[in-house]
């Protein structure tokens, strides 16, 4: 299991650090676009990835591409992801904590059912708390079993 994320060729940034990951949209594209002179520049990002501090980052790297850095994901649903191994514990997210939340002049679009405590700090998921652990515990055995399959395959004979 990598602890280090590499993203955009050489930028290295820590897992732990890691809030969530969300793919670029074609809306998103158009809002990236006005900050750069062309289209294209924008085309080449894949990801969003925002961190403990809230900030973010754009990455030309996919999906799988982080995964097959060693990095397992979770789908929080929503279509956002963060690494397996940030999470700490996940709690149903009842009536009661949705209208407390309301009342801080929030607006909850989606009809969330857990709260997901990460190393990056709090996530509200689509998930319940059970399938968010399950797809935890999934993601983490997918990662070892990926890197067998990379050790087990035959090499190439050398000529001495």
């Amino acid at each position: 299991m990598s602890k280090t994320l590499k993203i955009n060729g050489s930028t290295a940034v820590p897992v732990s650090a890691i809030r969530k990951i969300k793919p670029i949209t074609d809306e998103d594209r158009t809002r990236i676009a006005a900050r750069y002179e062309k289209l294209e520049d924008a085309s080449r990002f894949q990801l969003q990835i925002e961190f403990a501090d809230k900030s973010t980052k754009l990455a030309t790297e996919t999906l799988d591409d982080i995964r097959g850095q060693g990095i397992a994901l979770v789908n929080l649903g929503a279509n956002r992801f963060i690494p397996a191994t940030n999470i700490k514990s996940a709690q149903p997210f009842t009536k009661d904590d949705a209208d407390k939340v309301r009342g801080k002049d929030y607006t909850l679009n989606d009809n969330f059912r857990s709260r997901v405590e990460t190393t990056a700090g709090t996530l509200l998921s689509s998930a319940t708390a059970g399938q968010v652990i399950d797809r935890r515990e999934k993601a983490l055995e997918a990662v070892p079993a990926k890197a067998e399959k990379k050790a087990a395959a035959p090499k190439a004979p050398t000529a001495e």
